[in-house]
């Protein structure tokens, strides 16, 4: 029986953006609101055996209720981050209304020691340092306001300062971290791994806008497609390592002789395409065969000794679709034709 797959239903596999996304979220709030409430629970359930004032007990049994409401409504289609905000809210309105009561102090200086750690664990960086550092003025107040109390040394309240600001800067590095690593993902999905090129995936959107800009200017705008010449002896005859060595002195040298505003990418193992936005054939195939008589001086010198020496052969055309299939296919129709001519080739296709 045959299996119909329909090119709709394929997608890459994309890994870069799943941290911020509604999705994770949910998965890590379904965690957060049953364990919190059970933490409420607790909570509720100490003051009232303690005998502490019935408002404590009345509190913690709200906030019980509040999270497990909170996780049921994130199994539905609420917003994950909507459901975060309130519980952030109400957990910042119950840590500062604490510092009020004289039997929450303690359960309000641990609450606002979390408030860092759950900015910085949903939040972008920007809004949860921005709301970390407003709760923090407020938490550093009302912890000075603690040193009043008679009762109360001055080093209680510096402690309460200087765990909040530990923490927070913590809560902070951390974030960075994990955004510097998202970030380093995301580039994977753009651009070549092993020469840090554009990627397909990269270029094809810097293609459409630098045609449609060109277009809309009445400027011209060509494009290159470079293959390397024998790339599979190079494999054959010393390995695929050094073959990848080969692409990635090509590509240092693509990107020492070309200007700052040409886009070079990588769209397969051995096939370049470079973008010159403002150029006519006739600059496109100056810059061609530039290209060409330079990778011709380059030469791989192997560990063994071994030297090895590339040539490229390049197919030039006009960007006139705003279609990369379409540009792609006369760029690739003139690059089959200078692979005929020999080695070593430049041809072009208006």
């Amino acid at each position: 029986m045959t299996t119909l797959i329909k090119s709709n239903q394929l997608h890459p596999t994309n890994f870069a953006y799943i941290e911020l996304s509604e999705k994770t979220l949910k998965k890590q709030l379904a965690l957060l609101f049953p364990f919190s409430g059970a933490i409420c629970g607790v909570i509720a359930f100490t003051y009232f055996v303690s005998n502490a004032e019935f408002y404590f007990t009345l509190v913690g049994i709200i906030g019980m209720f509040l999270c497990y409401s909170l996780a049921i409504l994130n199994r539905s289609i609420f917003s994950a981050k909507t459901l975060f905000w309130i519980f952030l809210i109400a957990t910042t309105l119950v840590c500062t209304s604490g510092f009020y009561f004289e039997g929450a102090r303690h359960i309000s200086n641990t609450i606002g020691l979390t408030i860092p750690l759950l900015c910085f664990f949903a939040l972008r960086i920007k809004t949860a340092a921005w709301y970390s550092t407003l709760f923090g003025f407020i938490y550093i107040v009302l912890s000075i306001s603690e040193i009043t109390n008679k009762q109360l040394q001055i080093s209680s309240g510096l402690q309460n300062i200087s765990a909040y600001s530990i923490i927070f800067v913590m809560a902070f590095l951390l974030s960075r971290h994990r955004y510097d690593a998202i970030m380093q993902v995301k580039r994977t999905t753009t651009h070549d791994y092993l020469t840090g090129l554009l990627s397909r995936e990269g270029f094809i959107p810097l293609y459409l806008n630098e045609s449609s800009r060109c277009k809309r200017y009445r400027r011209d705008i060509s494009m290159l497609l470079i293959d390397i010449d024998n790339l599979r002896d190079i494999n054959d005859r010393y390995g695929l390592d050094v073959g990848d060595k080969a692409i990635m002195m090509l590509a240092k040298c693509m990107k020492e002789t070309c200007d700052a505003d040409v886009q070079i990418a990588r769209l397969s193992c051995q096939e370049f395409c470079i973008l010159i936005p403002n150029a006519d054939l006739q600059k496109a195939e100056f810059i061609a065969i530039t290209l060409r008589n330079e990778v011709a001086k380059w030469t791989l010198e192997l560990e063994s000794g071994h030297k090895i020496n590339m040539t490229i052969s390049v197919g030039i055309t006009t960007v006139e679709y705003q279609d990369f299939r379409y540009d792609y296919i006369k760029a690739e129709s003139a690059l089959m034709r200078a692979k005929r001519w020999g080695y070593n080739q430049i041809a072009t296709n208006e």
